[in-house]
């Protein structure tokens, strides 16, 4: 009976893997809906002059599905280091790699890639053909090694997602692992920038975190920076639930490398987007969406600083949208949206000004922020500055307009408060693995899914 739910577990995950890359082409292309609201259409003077504004990007749900689609160009990188014999977790994705491999199309393009202290390419980047079974013998040939050397093998992936990357395909590195970058470069934030430069050049990233003692932190802002998903695998059933999600998704992509524009007028300040990375290009600011699939709708809070001393009507700036239309591979640029806020002296009007959808939004991502700095310093054994932020956290949430999403994250900003002292030893299995829940549902919450 085990034996039966283990392959069918393994079939769910090869079948959410293929889909993760065959399935971005099988959707039909649909405009994407840009919406810009300001929390607040007011902005007090004399006062600091700051305000977010919410920006929300929606793919209309397309149930057509079309059966021709783009060749797909997959390099799976495979972390094979000693730690990957424990639980069979290299058992089980060899499986898994099996299945996938015989889910694709002759025309497809493959590479396997992988790494402990030493990085392999097994398959080189090529097409899959008919006679697969070269490739099953590959990866049946894998074994557990040494240290882990993720650069070296995201590098490589990169490499080999570069060499198959035709016109017209789909470009994608499945990164799996399941510790610390301990070998190479292990800088998070290099790492994720050179992510961001593969998926300018068209080639995404999602990361696949297997097990409680791989670095979240450094698979969540590679795949950020790549333009793709980062999924915790911490069991087999969470395997299931995750890349079940990933597929549902994936499988119905309407828009990729989509992209947020903001640009400000000169006596205006740009200040940061909560919880998502961003970047300056010239004059305008740029924050990385990825893929959206149909129906699928991503928020983002950016705040803003706005001079003035006259009552008024300002304009601020403007909020456009970039995506590639994943059929045809061409570049859409959406017209701007306008960003106006009114400056004015009345207290009343200021607070009346206030938009409670946007304010409720915005209180349930700052908490998941929080939760996200709680739970890292809760792994350094700081329990009690974790449970100050916490506090905080449920202080911000408590101020915010009433709503089930708001007394939902409160609810669960108190749980984790309370329960800190009962998890005991932060090194211990159970606890590492509450952490790692904890941080992935504060990322699913950023990500807006």
């Amino acid at each position: 009976m085990k034996k039966t739910r283990i392959g069918k577990t393994v079939g769910t995950l090869a079948l959410a893997l293929a889909t993760l890359v065959l399935g971005a082409a099988c959707a039909p292309a649909a405009p994407l809906v840009l919406d810009v609201r300001s929390e607040n259409r007011t902005v007090l003077i004399p006062g600091p002059g700051d305000g977010t504004i919410q920006i929300q990007v929606v793919a209309p749900d397309a149930p057509v599905i079309y059966t021709d689609r783009p060749r797909l160009n997959l390099a799976l990188v495979i972390d094979r280091s000693g730690s990957m014999s424990e639980a069979r977790k290299l058992d089980f994705v060899k499986t898994a790699a099996h299945q996938l491999v015989d889910m694709m199309g002759p025309d497809d393009t493959l590479s396997i890639v992988a790494y402990d202290h030493l990085v392999q390419v097994p398959w080189p980047s090529r097409r899959v053909g008919r006679d697969r079974s070269d490739l099953h013998r590959i990866i049946a040939g894998l074994y557990p090694g040494g240290a882990t050397f993720l650069s070296g093998g995201l590098e490589e992936g990169f490499r080999q997602a570069r060499a198959g990357q035709r016109r017209g395909a789909l470009n994608r590195v499945l990164l799996l692992s399941d510790g610390l970058a301990n070998r190479g470069t292990t800088s998070r934030g290099e790492l994720r920038e050179r992510a961001a430069v593969m998926s300018e050049k068209g080639i995404s990233v999602s990361t696949f975190g297997v097990g409680n003692d791989f670095d979240e932190e450094l698979m969540t802002m590679v795949a950020g920076g790549g333009g793709g998903n980062y999924r915790y695998l911490g069991d087999p059933e969470r395997i299931v639930a995750a890349l079940a999600s990933e597929f549902r998704t994936a499988s119905r992509t309407a828009a990729s490398e989509v992209e947020i524009i903001i640009r400000l007028r000169r006596d205006c300040r740009f200040g940061s987007v909560l919880g998502r990375d961003w970047r300056r290009d010239g004059d305008a600011y740029v924050i990385r969406l990825g893929d959206l699939s149909a129906g699928e709708r991503r928020t983002v809070f950016a705040s803003l600083n706005v001079a003035g001393d006259r009552p008024g009507l300002r304009e601020v700036g403007e909020v456009a949208m970039r995506y590639r239309d994943p059929v045809t591979s061409r570049v859409i640029t959406a017209s701007p949206q306008a960003v106006s806020l009114e400056l004015v002296r009345d207290e009343r009007s200021y607070r009346e000004g206030f938009d409670r959808s946007v304010q409720e939004k915005k209180a349930v991502a700052e908490s998941s922020v929080l939760v996200q700095e709680a739970a890292r310093l809760a792994d350094q054994g700081k329990k009690e500055e974790a449970k100050e932020v916490l506090g905080k956290a449920a202080k911000g949430l408590s101020a915010a307009p009433a709503s089930p999403a708001v007394r939902a994250e409160m609810e669960h900003a108190n749980r984790y408060k309370d329960s800190l002292d009962a998890m005991g030893d932060m090194s211990s299995e159970p606890a590492k693995a509450a952490q790692k829940a904890i941080k992935y549902r504060a990322y699913e919450t950023l990500q807006q899914r």
